[in-house]
This record gives structure tokens, C-alpha cells and sequence, in this order.
């Protein structure tokens, strides 16, 4: 007992495609675990710039990232 030649062909088909989409997914995995690493490679830099411009404006200090303007943290 054998498949039918359009049985088989139907089969292999679904079977290439499932691996093809298998492999897309790798890829999407490699994708967002290289882009996770970016994403804190970016946190640690900005911690660091975070910590130098406490040092140099106060810890108080808030930045107006828009303009640059610094004003001093009015407490309540």
C-alpha cells in the first residue's frame, strides 16, 4: 500500500512549509535575543550618563530633554 502521488506531494509540502516556518522562528528567537542585548547594552550606557550628570547637576536635578534646561527639583 502506497500514498497517492497527490497525497504524497500534499504531505511533503505541509512538511516543507511547517520547516520553513520553523525556521523563521529561529530566526525571529536570534533576532530579539540580539535585540535584547542592545536594549541593555542602551540601559547600561544611559544608567552611566545618568550617574555623571548626577555627579555634575545634583541628584535633584531635572533635565528637560527637549531643550537641555535643568531647573532643581522643587520639593513638596
Amino acid at each position: 500500500m502506497k500514498l497517492t502521488e497527490s497525497e504524497l506531494t500534499k504531505v511533503q509540502s505541509m512538511l516543507n512549509a511547517f520547516n520553513q516556518l520553523k525556521m523563521q522562528i529561529g530566526d525571529a528567537e536570534l533576532a530579539k535575543s540580539a535585540i535584547i542585548k542592545q536594549v541593555e547594552t542602551l540601559k547600561d550606557e544611559y544608567a552611566e550618563v545618568e550617574k555623571e550628570l548626577a555627579i555634575k547637576y545634583g541628584n535633584d536635578a531635572q533635565i528637560d530633554v527637549k531643550t537641555g534646561d535643568i531647573v532643581e527639583k522643587e520639593n513638596d
